[in-house]
């Protein structure tokens, strides 16, 4: 039977094992307890009677905050920094033999510190081992942080989590693949060329056609000189293509590999879109993709084809490549380089000690290859700085700065090079080699290529570009609207929160100006200049941009103390605010989440961070169109000269308010305008929330909606309109051809109930002309002339759409719901007596045919609506939005340009 000793101390009474194992800490704060099972002869091997060695278990107490160096058995060491733990923590540690090799298990398994600690193992014999990670049984993972220590015969590297550690044998090596012919024996001499660009940054599909032309560059750099890399420095996502936006981010997936790079880094703007899309960007059947400082731990645990390392073979030359990726920023636009530097997102852990990498790249591949590159998006500072430490890195291929071209060859002679940004240029390098020896034997050349001056574009990327668009945005660049002027960042700012007023119906809008990224010219805009406008940059990574818009809700002094806070700020208010107690306001990220920051103290009662509203950019895209549909310009109240702009000065619509005027129209001038049926009606109906009603949410928000009572011989609404007519009935003028539009929301206990929509007789002394059907699956339709059509649910939001033409002989009507056509009656059916004469009753019936429910939006228009019309408008929402299609939009902007030239 073994004999176990188990032995405890303190740090502050050590006997003679703790001198040589000891527990370092310079606050001597850390508390040490080491159980050591040891078997009867003593050591780590077999005792007389043949057992195996018994495991060797120590465990450690760390305080929060404790730069501490632990020594275990063995000589085992784990580095921690003031850093690595935020809070207590008990760590443990065991040798594990498994066959012939040993494991380093410390525990909590998988435990993350907040920023690397050091492991240092013993390792025998100098410059053949490395650190290794082993996740599952048949999954181990080299740290390319691994550095021999010669002097101790140790290997150490920085880890960021906890868990089970192996020595391995160094990697070697191996071309991942070939570029250009195989090595000339013969020859002394070899050139090697780069064509090198960073921060693309989505900018492609544009007119400009960036991307193809810098393609066409590099295939006639090969076609001159086969010994050619075409690199990329990282951060091709955001601030670009609307096409990115609307895919979430597969189209920039799809146009960088269009682009058949040789070597690309992951940037920070890369991780945009989370960790799928992530996993998507680093999978390139041509591109060897590095993110030497990224390690992806999601579950499951699914492939990461980015490397650490990797080599290619170009002719005589075996060129290593390693990438580091920087650091994440948050909605405050701010880099987050301190320590603790976060993760960009939870499945990816990051190792932000980019000089013990470095080292690793150094120790393990510096020997095995001719040229050693890192392919950087730190910044040119950190590139320079970094080259001049480490000597042994033969290039850095950079990206990030965003502050134009820079060439530098450091102190220590080797070269940093940082090309320009959004595509608008590329630096060509060429290197120069002497054979056998495989040093530089020229200055290095190096030309900066200004994009817009290459005339030719290369017709295989384009067409994958083109495809791209099509597929995801073909309307891009598509001109919806007009600008009047040339707005200064205050001036875009007011248009972007009456666009937030429009789109999402708050109360109130604050923003700084200064987040204003691009401004407009005078003449057409499309959504590409909007989102120029406030570009998307999606700050926390997989989070909505910076510039997104927020809801939040404050009394009105809170927002009286808000606008006082910032008196600079742009603030824009809707009709009706003065006679709110609660108003709803709509911020920027920052500001609505950090609002005590921002507004001396002032916080909202709930968490605002599922309240997000829309990208900034897509509240002006709405916006615009609907100025264009009202044949005004964008930035002014003068009107548009074009064919049609007069027709839809018939269209009103209404979205409800919960303010003293509740029934006003979403124009100051419209055509048609509502009130209430009468007094006993107002009084017993109610304007709030749908989730003050403890009702379903309509898509797109917390809508204001309308909660009215059983309507049994009386009418809600009445409608008043002086739409021109368009019909003659037996010498009188009537609206015959109109469109109803409605949201509404009936409660299962109104199913088995008729209830009338429309009446056109405004004494409601006879039935309703539109009813929903007293039916399980009730359906909508025409009173009195056969049957309904389609399926209104109960307890659901449902937009039904009437278009009617009223004719002595020939009138009928077509029936939508949710943006579908689901009947039609016979031409003929429909007469007078559904024509409208200056005025009609909504939610309304002379008879029992009614129930309580609620409606969210109206719109009446005094002309017929076509299909497309009905399928632009959709399905419910929180804001009913009728605006002409892009085709409809682009050709009023065009004629309007064309008829007021000169």
């Amino acid at each position: 039977m073994d004999r176990r000793f188990i032995i405890k101390s303190l740090v502050s009474r050590p006997n003679a094992w703790f001198k040589s194992r000891s527990l370092q800490s310079p606050k001597n704060t850390a508390l040490l307890t080491c159980a050591l099972l040891l078997s009867a002869c003593g050591g780590g091997g077999g005792g007389s009677d043949g057992a195996a060695p018994v495991p060797q278990i120590d465990s450690v107490t760390v305080a929060a905050r404790d730069a501490t160096t632990v020594t275990f058995a063995e000589n085992v060491v784990l580095q921690l920094t003031d850093t690595t733990f935020a809070e207590e923590r008990t760590l443990t540690y065991e040798r594990v033999s498994e066959g012939d090799k040993i494991i380093y298990r410390f525990g909590p398994a998988d435990l993350s510190t907040l920023t690397p600690a050091k492991l240092t193992l013993p390792a025998g014999d100098v410059g053949r081992w490395v650190i290794a990670r082993q996740d599952s049984e048949d999954r181990t993972r080299i740290l390319l942080s691994s550095v021999d220590n010669s002097a101790d015969g140790t290997v150490s590297a920085v880890i960021t989590e906890l868990g089970d550690y192996v020595l391995v044998p160094r990697p070697e090596a191996t071309p991942a693949a070939k570029v250009g012919p195989a090595c000339d024996e013969t020859a002394t001499e070899q050139t090697l060329r780069f064509i090198h660009v960073a921060d693309l940054h989505a900018r492609y599909g544009s007119p400009e056609k960036n991307y193809s032309r810098i393609k066409h560059y590099h295939k006639q750099a090969v076609a001159n000189n086969p010994y050619t890399l075409f690199t990329n420095g990282g951060d091709d996502f955001e601030k670009g293509s609307i096409a990115e936006l609307k895919s979430e981010g597969a189209a920039t997936v799809e146009a960088t590999r269009a682009m058949e790079f040789d070597v690309r880094v992951v940037g920070n703007h890369d991780f945009a879109w989370g960790a799928d899309t992530l996993l998507d960007y680093v999978t390139d059947e041509h591109a060897q993709v590095l993110a030497s400082n990224s390690h992806y731990q999601g579950d499951p645990p699914l492939p990461f084809n980015a490397k650490d390392f990797v080599a290619l073979e170009v002719g005589c030359l075996t060129v290593g490549f390693f990438g580091m990726s920087s650091v994440p920023w948050n909605e405050f636009d701010e880099q987050l380089d301190t320590a603790p530097i976060p993760n960009f997102v939870s499945e990816v852990r990051m190792n932000w000690e980019w000089q013990s990498i470095i080292r690793g790249a150094i120790s393990q591949y510096r020997d095995q290859v001719d040229v050693l590159v890192m392919v950087s998006h730190l910044g040119v500072g950190k590139d320079t700085r970094f080259l001049e430490e480490f000597p042994e890195v033969d290039l850095a291929l950079g990206g990030h700065t965003h502050g134009g071209v820079n060439f530098e060859e450091t102190r220590s002679g080797n070269l940093v090079l940082q090309p320009d940004f959004y595509g608008d240029g590329l630096s060509d390098l060429t290197l120069t080699y002497s054979l056998p020896g495989k040093k530089r034997s020229a200055p290095p050349n190096v030309v900066n290529i200004e994009v817009e001056d290459l005339d030719t574009f290369d017709a295989d990327t384009q067409n994958a570009i083109d495809a791209i668009m099509a597929k995801y945005a073909p309307e891009a660049f598509t001109d919806v609207a007009v600008v009047d002027s040339y707005p200064t960042k205050e001036e875009l700012a007011q248009i972007a929160a009456r666009a937030a007023i429009y789109h999402h119906n708050v109360d109130a809008v604050l923003i700084a100006p200064n987040l204003v990224d691009n401004l407009w010219l005078p003449g057409g805009v499309d959504a590409n200049d909007f989102h120029f406008a406030y570009q998307v940059e999606r700050q926390v990574a997989d989070t909505p941009g910076f510039n997104a818009l927020y809801r939040v809700e404050v009394s009105k002094s809170d927002y009286q103390a808000m606008k006082a806070a910032q008196p600079t700020w742009v603030n824009e208010e809707a009709d009706g605010i003065d006679s709110k107690q609660t108003v709803v306001v709509a911020l920027h990220k920052a500001p609505a989440l950090n609002m005590p920051t921002f507004f001396n103290g002032v916080q909202a009662d709930v968490d605002v961070r599922d309240n997000l509203l829309s990208e900034t950019w897509e509240s002006l895209d709405a916006y615009a169109r609907h100025r264009t549909t009202q044949c005004l310009y964008l930035d002014s109240d003068r009107r548009l000269v074009a064919e049609g702009c007069n027709e839809d000065d018939v269209t009103t619509t209404w979205q409800f308010h919960s303010d003293g005027n509740p029934l006003r129209a979403d124009s100051t001038s419209p055509v048609s305008t509502l009130s209430f049926f009468n007094a006993e009606v107002e009084s017993s109906s109610k304007f709030n929330t749908t989730s003050a009603f403890n009702i379903s949410p309509l898509p797109g928000g917390d809508s204001v909606v309308l909660s009215f009572p059983d309507f049994n011989q009386t009418a809600i609404l009445r409608m008043d309109t002086t739409a021109p007519p368009n019909k003659r009935f037996g010498g009188v003028d009537k609206l015959g051809e109109y469109t109803l539009i409605a949201d509404f929301y009936w409660p299962s206990f109104t199913a088995d109930d008729f209830r009338g929509i429309l009446q056109t007789n405004v004494a409601n002394t006879n039935d309703a002309e539109l009813y929903f059907e007293n039916a399980p699956e009730q359906g909508i339709g025409p009173q009195g002339v056969g049957a309904y059509f389609g399926f209104v649910p109960t307890d659901t939001w449902v937009r039904v759409g009437f278009v009617l033409y009223a004719d002595d002989t020939e009138g009928t009507i077509k029936v939508y719901i949710n943006g579908e056509p689901v009947g039609q009656k016979t031409p003929g059916i429909i007469g007078e007596r559904w024509a409208i004469d200056q005025a009609a009753l909504i939610i309304a019936d002379g008879g029992f045919d009614a129930a309580e429910g609620y409606v969210n939006a109206l719109l009446f228009s005094g002309r017929a609506f076509t299909d497309n019309d009905l399928k632009r408008i959709g399905g419910p929402s929180a804001t009913l939005d009728y605006t002409l299609s892009t085709l409809a939009l682009n050709r009023r902007v065009r004629q309007h340009q064309q008829q007021s030239s000169p």
